[in-house]
């Protein structure tokens, strides 16, 4: 697997799956940068790991290195099938497989690039081209949520015959362990008997974090006791804070970082609040359903495909501090409706978006594309 440098969902995803494979008798090896989580993370889960000098955005430079590394590594190896997460280790993997392999390549899009205002127009263009070009390389393309799918059916022309969608999946175990929230809350400098809210996410714009800060006034005007939490870390950690001054509402924020037991962190909470402005799909929605959370999201990218609005969670407009806050008080003032959302969510979560039911539905399609090939089987 060609892993572009990756944190978060992506990381989680690809460990889930290599692992997965690995414990039904396939060999898996991980090619990522030396320095990214993943590769570490690969490591020390026992995964043969592979070092490429490769980087996130394009780069006329360094990626020639990383194709370089990546050809050589094919190269050596004898593989069935060569699986690149992210469009940009997409782009590497294909310029490195050419010539060095006649193994089906596939590719797996995690997140949306166009609806992301982060990205210039002018990077939108070039994405856009580079994809269609070199789209014939490509075996399947695999789309972690229906809403990534349709990006690159209609956002990018690729045929629809060959992108399948294959939500994310977690191993909800951790999640339907029952914790204790009084120590969950004592952890974070939270008192028992108040209303707490929150999400652990990375600090990017496309998290949507400012929309929960700005909805935080209204809240505490009629809960006034609420404490938001905040978990974990990115660029915008410097401007979020300050927005929590301007606001007059950072002695109410906890910032515990870097989260290594989300389901700790999740047992502190009364609402799992997400303010996403884009979302692939939400690997934290899907923990906040295994544990059972009522959850406010915001109706975006593959968002409603975890949160089924009124049966599993509720769903509010993006970029609108307003409605999350009303939604999110009247979801803390009703307990009976949270439980029963928080059930379906949890039996939802642990059918649709098990870790096994992904790594057999991928699966297939390594076994589908070898057999396309004359005598190809995995």
């Amino acid at each position: 697997m060609v892993v572009r440098p990756a944190s978060g969902g992506m990381k989680e995803h690809v460990l889930g799956l290599a692992l997965g494979l690995v414990a039904l008798g396939h060999g898996v090896e991980v090619a990522a940068p030396e320095d990214s989580d993943i590769f570490r993370a690969a490591l020390a889960s026992g995964l043969t790991a592979r070092a490429i000098p490769l980087v996130g955005p394009l780069h006329p430079l360094k990626d020639p290195v990383a194709v370089s590394a990546l050809r050589r590594l094919i190269a050596s190896g004898g593989h069935d099938v060569v699986h690149a997460h992210g469009l940009k280790a997409g782009l590497v993997g294909r310029l490195a497989t050419r010539f060095s392999t006649r193994a089906p390549f596939i590719v797996t899009a995690h997140n949306h690039v166009l609806e992301r205002d982060e990205t210039s127009g002018a990077a939108k263009v070039r994405y856009r081209e580079v994809e269609r070009a070199l789209a014939s390389q490509v075996a399947r393309y695999i789309a972690v949520s229906d809403s990534i799918r349709r990006e690159l059916v209609e956002g990018y022309g690729l045929s629809a015959e060959r992108v399948v969608t294959i939500h994310n999946g977690i191993d909800s175990t951790p999640f339907l362990v029952v914790r204790d929230r009084s120590a969950a809350r004592a952890a974070l400098g939270v008192p028992d008997d108040v209303p707490v809210v929150g999400l652990a996410a990375r600090f990017s714009t496309q998290k949507g974090l400012r929309h929960l800060l700005a909805a935080l006034p209204e809240m505490r005007r009629t809960a006034p006791q609420l404490i938001a939490v905040i978990g974990g870390s990115g660029p915008l950690d410097s401007e979020l804070r300050e927005q929590a001054v301007a606001l007059e509402v950072s002695g109410f924020v906890r910032w515990p970082g870097h989260v290594a037991e989300v389901a700790e962190l999740l047992a502190a909470l009364d609402v799992y609040v997400s303010p996403a402005e884009t979302e692939a799909l939400g690997m934290g929605l899907i923990e906040a359903s295994a544990a059972a959370l009522p959850i406010v999201a915001t109706r975006v990218g593959g968002a409603g495909e975890v949160v089924v609005d009124g049966e599993t969670g509720l769903l509010v407009p993006p970029r609108d501090p307003a409605a999350l806050a009303h939604t999110t008080l009247a979801l803390l003032g009703d307990p009976e409706l949270g439980c029963t959302l928080g059930a379906a969510a949890r039996a939802r979560a642990i059918t649709e978006f098990a870790i096994d039911r992904m790594v057999e539905r991928t699966l297939g399609v390594y076994q589908a594309v070898v057999a396309e090939k004359p005598g190809g089987r995995v």
